[in-house]
């Protein structure tokens, strides 16, 4: 098959990639060998079209350093590039996100998989206010009812749009088998690995928590990980001074670096207060590293299924709570982490990549 997935997210590009664009790598990283695939991405300054990683890439937009401006551009230039190129694919994936409407089911006749990471709702609007909040809530009821095939990694809230979908596919996302392999011992760190956006992750809550308890835990220390969407140093002064040293930014980490820092610590807690899948969760379990999350609807199976611990999110003193009594208890910590460890292995991206290419291909043989 030629396959066309539409995502603003690129390795390299300077605004960052989140989980979206781990997925698109990691599952056309094993479909490369059997089908043609092309990203259409933002372009950023310096990107250039070609080749990487053994994907072919087409950069679209401007070479803003603005990510408003390079956001508008890109959804314009892909819209056009989908009107004068989108037939020449057997099957085209479009990322949704509510900032990038393409109507790429209108621009072409090669059939359109809508692919949704997860549904924000009214946090849009908390987040970013109610002047560029309420479009983008509105962008999000309207745009998935125009389509009728989707992929879904998630179907926590999606009752709606999956009764009134034509062709359905809920494909969570996976992590590498190299992260259940791993050995690494237990240091004294509470980790978290995501992209630092402080409302989006309850980082606000992760910072006040661990002011809470760290006096009783001298030696503990809290590392942050991940592409700095929020500035990790004003975090940091959420904290009384004699803290703050005690709080690690350890920038954006992959591959091999990654797997040593998740396996490497105590806890891993995910505050989340939006989430679809997210990755890190499973890497961690699969690492055998105890976890703390949110009690969002779409990470409450890891309390449901006794894979780690949840806790009211929003409630700082709910977190301090939960990593004390994580923390006090190492027995607790090993067979949380064992649990989830055996919970990871049923969720390979190898795995994922055949549901994926499986969903792709009947949707190629069928009318759009």
């Amino acid at each position: 098959m030629k396959i066309l997935q539409v995502i603003y997210e690129s390795d390299g590009n300077p605004f960052g990639m989140g989980g979206a664009g781990v997925r698109a790598y990691e599952i056309y990283a094993r479909l490369r060998e059997r089908h043609e695939v092309t990203f259409l991405c933002m372009k950023y300054p310096g990107a250039r079209d070609g080749e990487y990683h053994g994907l072919r890439h087409v950069f679209v937009g401007t070479e803003s350093r603005s990510l408003a401006a390079s956001v508008l551009a890109y959804t314009i230039k892909a819209a056009y590039f989908l009107k004068r190129h989108g037939d020449d694919f057997d099957v085209i994936v479009e990322n949704f996100l509510p900032s990038t409407p393409f109507f790429s089911k209108f621009l072409t006749q090669a059939p359109v998989l809508l692919q949704i990471q997860g549904m924000w709702g009214s946090h849009y609007t908390r987040k970013f206010g109610f002047f560029f909040g309420l479009p983008m809530c509105m962008v999000e009821k309207i745009y998935p009812r125009l389509y009728k095939k989707f992929i879904l990694v998630t179907d926590v809230n999606m009752a709606s749009l999956i009764q009134k979908a034509q062709r359905c596919y809920v494909i969570p996302n996976g992590i590498d088998v190299s992260f259940i392999e791993s050995k690494e011992p237990e240091g004294d760190y509470i980790l978290f690995l995501s992209r630092i956006d402080v409302y989006h992750k309850g980082l606000d809550i992760l910072v006040d928590a661990f002011g809470r308890i760290a006096a009783g835990f001298d030696k503990l220390k809290l590392v942050l990980a991940g592409y700095q969407f929020d500035s990790a140093e004003d975090l940091k002064r959420r904290l009384p001074a004699d803290l703050r040293e005690r709080v690690t930014y350890a920038g954006f980490v992959s591959g091999e670096g990654k797997r040593r820092l998740i396996s490497g610590a105590k806890i891993f807690v995910l505050p989340s207060r939006i989430e679809a899948h997210p990755i890190c969760i499973l890497e961690a379990m699969a690492c055998g590293r105890a976890v703390i999350v949110s009690d969002i609807p779409e990470m409450r199976f890891v309390g449901d299924k006794h894979l780690g611990l949840t806790f009211s999110s929003g409630s700082v003193k709910g977190l301090a709570e939960k990593l004390e009594t994580m923390l006090q208890d190492k027995d607790l910590r090993k067979r949380l982490g064992d649990r989830g460890r055996g919970f990871a292995r049923g969720n390979l991206w190898d795995s994922v990549a055949v549901q994926f290419e499986n969903a792709l291909e009947l949707a190629a043989n069928e009318k759009k």
